[in-house]
């Protein structure tokens, strides 16, 4: 083997073990970024490099980002925390060139490379179930033991998409490994539901109707691609209508629930008077509930008194969702499990299920009641992402240009939760959970706009070789920076980085095939 088939065959080795890395260990992600940069510079070969950089200006124009970055530096009041924050950024800037620039893989290089990646989301999703099974899990987001749950959940979708072009697009694989890809598709779809996360079902779903409705438009023509289109329409929109029915369950109070009938418990004492309107579960949790009752007959059941923390709040919203009154009776039909679930707090039957779209439906709608009706948002991830946005948006109305400076952004937006008397105040240094605010704010519009413009540019560049499967990683990743500052995490930089770049940059073969690249000189 000669030098440069050494350093390549290093070259294929050390991306698969980074796209094994990134469900995985963030330890393992450093190192593996570090050896690539390494091996990529030993390797030497520049010239041809440049070449290959050159047809891809794409790259390029991802690397200068590194220089627009710097604006991010005006504003700053620690260069430190500034520096700390733009090198973070490296694999941003340097995947692409790194790909673009390297010789490109073959089929079965490719290959390893993508399986790998499947293959780790895999294996995460066997391990995130089976503690979920052997743990009492009181937080969902528990399960993802290696990575963020909502940037596991991006990983499981590109996990799907490249499954589903392996089974279905790619021509030249055999039939077993065309029905392992579908069944394994179909349990990554089944653990986006058992792990809950909504920001992976949603952004699947958006993949999924853009691509049926491309196919609609493009296919119309062909019985086959038609009615198989219209038919996953049709079961997207049964899905769409029972999630709308599970809604109107929980929130539709019926006529005979919305009037006390009885004044009195079985046992002739007062229900209490000052009735709370939250409601869940299909009924008002303040109704029907008698306190002396409720802890007397609570103190049969449990060894914990109603006096701990949120414990009697608990109670009721738990007998609430039994559609069981708040008094005496209403506890002793509680199971022994019922009890044990109202001890580790949980306060709501459906909570309960193992999986299902009711246990990650049911807590957002209960903090929209209380936002409702108290303004509070401590309790709803959804809202506090909206009062996070408002305060970061206040911030680059003042200072749109250049930003507040790297590494200030977090602060900034402290300070404007402080101002606007926001009970999130504490919470600031969890950033705005939306990437264009955070770009904006930390460097001002240009480094935003470039940012898009860097996004942007390699479809009307490579419009010709853009893939299916890239088209839906970019609706995925892309799409998740609406609610996610995705860029700001290292899973989700390296996510983004590695795999833009091998699907623009490796992933359509064919152009290497038509321009005549002796695929052998790159063997392993």
């Amino acid at each position: 083997m000669s030098r440069l088939q050494v350093h390549h065959g290093l070259y294929v080795l050390l991306m698969a073990a980074l796209c094994v890395a990134i469900p995985l260990s963030r330890y393992m992600m450093s190192m593996m970024l570090i050896f690539l940069a390494a091996n990529w510079l030993i390797e030497g070969d520049f010239k041809n490099k440049w070449q290959r950089l050159k047809e891809q200006k794409s790259a390029i124009v991802a690397f200068l980002f590194l220089f627009v970055m710097l604006l991010g530096f005006i504003q700053t009041d620690d260069a430190l925390t500034a520096l700390d924050y733009w090198s973070c950024k490296l694999p941003l800037y340097l995947a692409p060139v790194i790909v673009a620039s390297s010789r490109p893989f073959n089929r079965k290089e490719l290959f390893i490379v993508l399986g790998a990646f499947v293959l780790s989301v895999l294996f995460s999703t066997i391990y995130s179930s089976v503690y979920y099974m052997t743990h009492d899990v009181v937080d969902i987001r528990e399960i993802s033991v290696f990575i963020s749950h909502i940037r596991f959940s991006l990983c499981v979708d590109v996990a799907i998409v490249l499954l589903l072009y392996y089974a279905f697009r790619e021509k030249k694989q055999p039939a077993a490994l065309r029905i392992f890809a579908s069944v394994m598709s179909a349990w990554l779809l089944l653990y986006l539901f058992i792990a809950q996360t909504l920001t992976g079902i949603v952004l699947l779903l958006a993949v999924a109707v853009i691509y049926l409705g491309y196919i609609l438009a493009c296919h119309w023509k062909e019985r086959f691609y038609r009615l198989t289109a219209m038919g996953m329409l049709c079961l997207l929109s049964v899905f769409v209508v029972w999630v709308g029915s599970v809604s109107w369950q929980y929130f539709h109070v019926s006529e005979d629930q919305c009037f006390m009938v009885d004044s009195l418990t079985v046992n002739g004492r007062l229900y209490d008077k000052n009735c709370s309107f939250i409601v869940e579960n299909g009924s008002y949790t303040g109704m029907y509930v008698c306190s002396e009752e409720l802890e007397q007959a609570w103190a049969q059941r449990s060894q914990h008194s109603l006096d701990e923390p949120l414990l009697k709040e608990t109670l009721i919203r738990y007998l609430n969702s039994c559609h069981l009154r708040k008094d005496s009776i209403g506890v002793m039909n509680l199971t022994e499990q019922d009890v044990y679930n109202i001890e580790q707090g949980v306060a709501n039957v459906e909570y309960t299920s193992r999986f299902g779209v009711k246990r990650a439906l049911y807590p957002i709608f209960f903090s929209i009641e209380l936002y409702r009706y108290y303004g509070d948002v401590q309790n709803s991830t959804v809202l506090q992402r909206v009062e996070y946005w408002r305060a970061a948006w206040h911030k680059i109305r003042h200072n749109w240009i250049f930003g507040v400076g790297l590494g200030n952004h977090k602060t900034a937006v402290g300070e404007q939760l402080a101002e606007d008397g926001s009970s999130l105040v504490g919470k600031d240094r969890t950033g705005c959970h939306n990437q264009w605010l955070t770009f904006w704010l930390m460097g001002g519009f240009f480094v935003v706009l470039y940012f898009v413009l860097m996004l942007i540019y390699p479809f009307f560049e490579q419009k010709k070789n853009i893939s299916y499967v890239y088209v839906a990683f970019f609706i995925i990743l892309v799409g998740s920076m609406f609610t996610e500052d995705t860029l700001e995490t290292e899973a989700g930089l390296t996510l983004f980085a590695i795999m833009n770049s091998l699907l623009l940059y490796a992933f359509n073969l064919n152009r290497y095939e038509n321009a005549g690249i002796d695929f052998k000189d790159n063997c392993l």
